[in-house]
């Protein structure tokens, strides 16, 4: 993700940026319009007072060396401009070494500083019998070139060139320092307030990052969310449930179709035992038998679907095998092969259904025998940790097919055998028992399938038992 596609960057840089701005042209977007319209503190109330640090800023360009040392006021170019746009104007510089004015300044204006005919104002003063009630004067001790002086300045206009050359004369070194501890603020305000703000959408996020194809009824929380993001997570809720209406109909689909199959499956299966005895009649019931167990499997998966919310339910795990076992021993026996069936010295209990965990080794155990050479043997183990290894010694599967062989409709050959469904249906139906399946090499060669199951806590499993759960399925 580049660094400016940040939403947190871009918000905390564009307050940083308003704030940089808003500092800058403050006397301009906030002081001259109190100014203008006489709002706020006395010493900002009229335009006129705009001009007190321009004439300032004259005067002191305006200070020579006149003949002898002596320091005196020149009429710069400026100075002139200044006099000829402000008749009234008048100045007085007191220069603090000598306690003496400077050549060229008003007498009057001095004077009347120095008694009771000015009303001050924090700096800048008005001359009680001036008739404008508007004029404004500024008196401020200053360090110059020349020394420490007092400068007083009284009865410059406003003219708008004041304010862009104050505002210009704003963006200074000083003030940029200045702003450094607000930026700074500004910026460390700004992180914690997005932060605060996304903390919502980032648990959505998480929230989302964790949704599954069962766990589509789980919306996407809008608590706490910001106004401006609720209509995308609202959005992002509804596609959810379309998604989950759209899985939930397939799936009704799938298991209503294998419903129906159910029946003509019946019928061909008795039809082929009236066949006479033959090796056509033998490859006919074997691939009936391959259908029906797909179609068995399909409808226990709709079943564990459905019946996923009541998974307190737990199963004897070493019972369920050795039964699954027991059952495949005819079809070993006449193919000439054997299962061994190795269980755990207690019983080991998982949640889920009997039913399902039937299906699921029973599907491992009628491969296991076809993968098994003649003579061999199929063990099937159950381990203390809840797991069931079903163990052939064939021609095993390649290290590249393992993720594969779970995927729907896929074959190593189109000359291989079945549909390719059978091992896609059983991992799908170990995921909704909270379990996984997963191949790996039998030592001196062939595969095993290791399945893993949810072990059921040995308090619950004693206080539920077994004989009950199964009586109540």
């Amino acid at each position: 993700m580049k660094f400016t596609q940040s939403l947190s960057v871009r918000l905390v840089f564009y307050w940083i940026l308003g704030s940089f701005i808003a500092y800058f042209t403050l006397p301009v977007t906030v002081f001259l319009p109190l100014s203008a319209f006489h709002i706020g503190d006395s010493s900002n109330s009229s335009l006129e007072s705009w001009t007190t640090k321009r004439s300032k800023e004259i005067l002191t360009g305006a200070l020579r060396r006149g003949e002898g040392g002596a320091l005196i006021v020149e009429r710069t170019p400026a100075l002139l401009r200044q006099l000829e746009r402000n008749p009234r104007f008048r100045f007085a510089i007191l220069e603090r070494a000598t306690d003496k004015l400077v050549a060229g300044s008003d007498d009057g204006l001095f004077t009347a500083l120095g008694r009771s005919g000015v009303d001050s104002y924090s700096g800048l003063f008005h001359v009680s019998d001036d008739p404008d009630p508007n004029a404004r004067g500024f008196v401020r001790s200053v360090d110059t070139a020349f020394g420490k002086l007092t400068i007083a300045t009284y009865g410059a206009l406003f003219h708008w060139d004041d304010a862009l050359w104050q505002l210009l004369n704003f963006f200074s070194l000083n003030n940029f320092i200045a702003f450094l501890p607000l930026g700074t603020a500004a910026a460390l305000v700004a992180s914690l307030v997005v932060r605060r703000s996304l903390a919502p959408l980032r648990a959505a996020t998480v929230e989302a990052a964790a949704i599954t194809v069962d766990s589509l009824h789980k919306p996407l929380g809008a608590k706490g969310m910001p106004i401006e993001i609720s209509p995308f997570v609202e959005a992002v809720n509804g596609a959810i449930a379309r998604v989950e209406e759209g899985v939930a109909a397939q799936r009704r689909f799938t298991a209503n179709a294998a419903h129906e199959l159910r029946t003509p499956i019946t019928v061909l299966r008795a039809r082929v035992a009236k066949l006479d005895a033959s090796d056509l009649k033998r490859e006919i019931t074997c691939d009936v038998r391959r259908i029906q167990t797909i179609v068995d499997q399909l409808l226990v998966l709709a079943q564990a679907r459905e019946r996923r919310c009541d998974m307190r339910l737990c199963v004897d795990l070493g019972a369920t095998a050795l039964k699954v076992a027991a059952d495949f021993m005819p079809v070993a026996i006449d193919a000439k092969k054997e299962i061994a069936f190795e269980g755990p010295e207690e019983p080991i209990m998982v949640r889920g259904f009997p039913w399902a965990i039937e299906s699921v080794l029973g599907n491992l155990v009628e491969n296991a025998l076809r993968a098994e050479p003649e003579g061999g043997t199929v063990i099937v183990r159950v381990g203390a940790d809840a797991r069931v290894d079903v163990v052939d010694h064939g021609s095993g599967v390649a290290p590249q097919d393992r993720r594969l062989i779970f995927e729907p409709f896929w074959r190593k050959e189109e000359t291989t055998p079945g549909t390719g469904l059978g091992l896609a249906i059983v991992k799908e139906l170990a995921r909704e028992l909270d379990g996984e399946i997963r191949v790996a090499d039998t030592p001196g060669g062939g595969a095993t399938f290791v399945v893993g199951f949810r072990p059921f806590p040995p308090r619950a499993a004693s206080a539920i038992g077994v004989q009950q759960v199964e009586e109540a399925l």
